[in-house]
């Protein structure tokens, strides 16, 4: 597409009125998904920053159409402007305004589903494991952002887990202590988290969470959902 083309569809996509910005990023997906669709490096950076901000629209059909964008765009602009948006996509998930959480938290799962080059994967991985662990771990955070950030990490490791062996005991750890959180929906998820990290974990690894794991079952005047907790999460250790 000539140039002149593309920046009417990125003028386009930034203007006041809503049906101009949802046809003009549905413009832009079209283009996107052709198969000869090229970007240079000018272009990569306009087009990743403006589906991330598209993301942020109030108009919840242009931002799901921003989405949809993500999904070609991961596979058309360089490895450095992948990470890039992954780290802008933590930065909305942790620090963003509410509204913005959920949106954000989406296309982190869908660059991490579309990501399929080892290479790609692991510079992402080194941006994104840390900010998971920082969403579940930090003090303060809400449970709203514990819960997007598990979610997030349940997939990673469902699709990566071989691929973060550097960082499997930092993971663990930050996973075992939320078995004791008040919050029945952070529990359920850490255990999901840590069913799909076992395939991945070393013997010592796996010996040492169902040691953790029967030790809080042992524990006295332990409450009956931590209980319950800990024998969902011996099942999933098998």
């Amino acid at each position: 597409m000539a140039n002149l083309q593309m920046t009417g569809i990125l003028e386009k996509m930034t203007g006041k009125d809503k049906d101009y910005r949802y046809m003009a990023t549905s413009d832009l997906l079209n283009e996107l998904n052709k198969e000869g669709f090229k970007a240079d490096t000018d272009l990569e950076i306009k087009l990743s920053n403006i589906v991330l901000q598209q993301l942020d629209d109030v108009a919840g059909d242009v931002s799901g159409l921003a989405v949809k964008c993500v999904v070609p765009l991961v596979k058309k602009v360089s490895e450095a402007r992948v990470v890039e948006m992954t780290n802008k996509l933590c930065e909305k998930l942790l620090h963003g305004k509410d509204q913005h959480r959920d949106i954000a938290s989406i296309a982190l799962k869908t660059i991490a589903s579309e990501v399929t080059v080892i290479s790609l994967a692991q510079s992402i991985l080194v941006t994104l494991s840390p900010q998971l662990i920082k969403g579940i771990t930090s003090p303060g955070m809400s449970t709203e952002i514990k819960c997007e950030c598990l979610d997030i990490l349940c997939d990673v490791l469902h699709k990566f887990g071989n691929l973060m062996a550097n960082d499997h005991e930092l993971l663990l750890n930050a996973l075992l202590s939320q078995l004791n959180s008040n919050q029945a929906t952070v529990r359920k998820r850490t255990v999901s988290c840590i069913a799909s990290l076992a395939s991945s974990l070393s013997d010592d690894l796996l010996g040492k969470t169902t040691i953790e794991v029967v030790r809080k079952l042992r524990t006295k005047g332990a409450k009956p959902e931590m209980i319950r907790t800990n024998i969902q999460m011996i099942g999933a250790l098998r």
